[in-house]
């Protein structure tokens, strides 16, 4: 499993990469999911491309698509969540300058490129950020404690005052003798 790449040998070669990840080997994803079964499957390219002032500059693409389970948010039970995601990088020489010139690009990120730059983690920061904010089921019930739960709670709120209807009703009944 390829971890780490030359970004810059990567773009100068215009070179294609694929590969898969376990899920089980993607501690923070992994976290996120309901069990680490499977494999998130990726595909990267690069290119190199001559700007105006003739100096080169470096490109990635980075496409991602894996099937996930997730606990659903109604009924906490596995559902499956189709993760697919494509992403292109302009790659700069250091943090300082992706920083600067990643608010001036709408068409890329902008990446510091290194001769050892972490693929893995790229690959699994861009499948976290793929990940649905809220999972659930087209059709689920909800479990059935909840379910037992929520019914005697609606019937409590039907009446509230019925506590104070019988106080009311028992009063009536009483006969109070005043001197």
């Amino acid at each position: 499993m390829q971890q780490t790449i030359d970004t810059s040998g990567l773009a100068r070669t215009g070179t294609e990469l694929v590969g898969e990840y376990p899920l089980a080997q993607m501690q923070r994803l992994g976290s996120l999911l309901a069990d680490s079964e499977g494999a998130l499957a990726w595909r990267l390219r690069g290119w190199r491309e001559r700007g105006v002032d003739g100096a080169g500059n470096d490109f990635m693409a980075l496409s991602i698509d894996a099937t996930v389970r997730m606990a659903c948010v109604r009924c906490n039970q596995p559902v499956a969540v189709e993760l697919s995601a494509e992403r292109a990088y302009r790659l700069v020489g250091s943090e300082a300058e992706a920083e600067r010139l990643d608010l001036d690009d709408h068409q890329f990120d902008v990446l510091a490129g290194s001769r050892r730059f972490d693929l893995a983690a790229l690959v699994e920061d861009e499948a976290i950020m793929a990940l649905p904010p809220m999972p659930r089921h087209e059709r689920c019930e909800l479990p059935i404690a909840a379910t037992a739960a929520g019914a005697a709670a609606q019937a409590q709120r039907e009446r509230p005052f019925a506590a104070l209807e019988r106080l009311k009703n028992s009063a009536q009944n009483t006969d109070i003798i005043e001197d």
